[in-house]
C-alpha cells in the first residue's frame, strides 16, 4: 500500500475511504491516537484516488460521499438490526488458530454427547498437577446455547485478533487467558465449570481497550456493547440470571484481556484490517 495523504479530520478520512471503496478502489484510512489520519491506497488506484481526493477537498460536504458511506454500511446495519453478527467466514482460511479451536470445541461437544462422563473426567481441572488441565476446561460446553454463544464471539473476535496480530499472538493470548480464567474459577469456586467464556471475555476487554488506544476505522466492540457485557457480568455475580455462570472465570478473563491490551499495539500495516 502507498501513502496517499494525511487528513486531520478522522471522520473525513473514513468518509473518503468509503467513497473510494464504493468506486472499486483499494483505499484505506489508518487512524492514529494522536495526529492526522493517514490514507493508503494500492499502486493501481493511486492516480484515480488522487483525483478523487482533489474533488473531495473542494466539496467535502457533497451528498455523494455520505451516500457511499451509507451504502457501504447497509449490509452490516441490516444484519445488526436482525440480531445477527457479521462473521468473516471467508477469512477463516487465513485464521488457522481460530479455526482449529473451533473444531476442537465442536469435537469435544460431540464427545460429551457420546460419553459425557469420560469427556468431563478427562478435561476438567480436577488434577492440577497435570498442567494441561489448566487449559482444557475451555473446551467443555454444557449446552448448545453455551457452545454457540461462545463460538460465535470466538469466530468474530478471535479471527480479528489473529488477522491483526498474527496466529502466534492469538495462540499465546488464548492459552494465557484460558489458564488465568480457569485458575480464578478453580481457586475461588471449585472444579465444576467449563467453557470458552473466559477467553471470550478476555477478547472483549482486549479489543475494546485496544481500539480505544489505537482507533480503527471499523471497531469491533461499541461502548454500548462493552457496557452490556459488564452489566451481564455483574448480574452473574448477583445470581439473578436463569443460567449458572463461571463468574470468576469471566472476571479474570476480562481483566487479563485489558492488561494484555496495555502491553501491545497493532502492526502499522494491520490497523485497518
Amino acid at each position: 500500500m502507498r501513502k496517499l495523504a494525511e487528513i486531520n479530520n478522522s471522520a473525513a478520512a473514513l468518509l473518503f475511504a468509503d467513497y473510494c471503496q464504493s468506486k472499486g478502489l483499494q483505499v484505506e484510512a489508518e487512524l492514529t491516537p494522536q495526529g492526522p489520519a493517514i490514507l493508503h491506497c494500492d499502486q493501481a488506484s493511486y492516480e484515480q484516488a488522487t483525483e478523487l481526493l482533489r474533488e473531495f477537498i473542494n466539496q467535502p460536504d457533497h451528498p455523494r460521499y455520505q451516500t457511499a458511506a451509507w451504502q457501504r454500511s447497509q449490509p452490516v446495519a441490516q444484519s445488526g438490526s436482525q440480531g445477527a453478527m457479521h462473521i468473516p467466514w471467508a477469512k477463516l482460511v487465513h485464521s488457522p488458530v481460530t479455526s482449529i479451536m473451533l473444531v476442537f470445541c465442536l469435537l469435544v461437544y460431540v464427545w460429551q454427547q457420546v460419553n459425557f462422563q469420560s469427556a468431563v473426567t478427562t478435561l476438567q481441572l480436577t488434577e492440577p498437577q497435570q498442567l494441561w488441565r489448566w487449559f482444557t476446561p475451555a473446551l467443555l460446553h454444557f449446552s448448545v446455547t453455551h457452545l454457540v454463544f461462545n463460538l460465535l464471539w470466538w469466530l468474530l473476535l478471535g479471527a480479528a485478533v489473529e488477522r491483526r496480530f498474527g496466529s502466534v499472538y492469538l495462540l499465546n493470548f488464548m492459552v494465557v487467558t484460558a489458564v488465568m480464567s480457569n485458575a480464578a474459577q478453580y481457586f475461588l469456586v471449585g472444579t465444576n465449570f467449563g467453557g470458552l467464556s473466559g477467553v471470550v471475555y478476555a477478547l472483549f476487554g482486549f479489543c475494546w481497550l485496544n481500539q480505544k488506544r489505537y482507533p480503527q476505522p471499523r471497531p469491533l466492540i461499541s461502548d454500548a456493547l462493552a457496557v452490556f457485557m459488564v452489566v451481564w457480568l455483574i448480574l452473574g455475580f448477583a445470581d439473578v440470571l436463569w443460567v449458572s455462570m463461571a463468574n470468576w472465570a469471566h472476571l479474570a478473563g476480562l481483566l487479563s484481556g485489558l492488561i494484555m491490551a496495555l502491553l501491545v499495539k497493532p502492526l502499522p500495516a494491520a490497523a485497518n484490517q
